[in-house]
């Protein structure tokens, strides 16, 4: 099935500060209560820094679709996509193909004894949806790797 992308730029300078708790938050395993003190945290991230490396080639995406559920990108989700970044085996990309914008899972295929690019799987992660397979022949455009995904819980 096909899902188009809504792409979006950022275009602001200014930075994005916030606090930042300074105790590590558990996921699992027991310890003890942290410090009364911690409740007036006085670090800060700039959010905008940890997730945008360079603002003229980082866009944002709205997913459509749950073809990637499998490994954590749900619709409704934003992607951070880095334009400029070349792709390794298992990443999450953002193609253009067949007049559309996907995201899957890249899976890159070699000639034998060659590093010269032979195939691309486009992966999805739903075993409801096939996966999406590019040759020399497809009207494809690789747009850029998806570098964070933004979700609410």
């Amino acid at each position: 099935m096909k899902s188009p992308i809504q792409l979006l730029k950022l275009t602001d300078d200014e930075s994005f500060i916030i606090p930042v708790l300074p105790a590590k938050v558990k996921a699992g395993g027991y310890g003890s209560f942290e410090s009364p003190a911690l409740d007036f945290p006085e670090d800060t991230i700039d959010l905008l820094k940890l997730l945008i490396k360079d603002k003229e080639t980082v866009f944002f995406a709205f997913v459509t679709g749950d073809s990637l559920n499998g490994i954590g990108v749900f619709d409704g989700d934003i992607l951070i996509i880095q334009k400029g970044m070349l792709p390794k085996e298992n990443d999450v990309i953002i193609v253009f193909l067949d007049g559309e914008f996907f995201v899957k899972k890249y899976r890159p295929s070699f000639k034998e004894n060659s590093s010269n690019l032979e195939s691309i799987t486009l992966k999805s992660e739903n075993p409801d949806y096939s996966d999406l397979y590019i040759s020399s022949d497809s009207d494809f455009t690789y747009w850029g790797k998806s570098t964070w995904n933004l979700h609410r819980l």
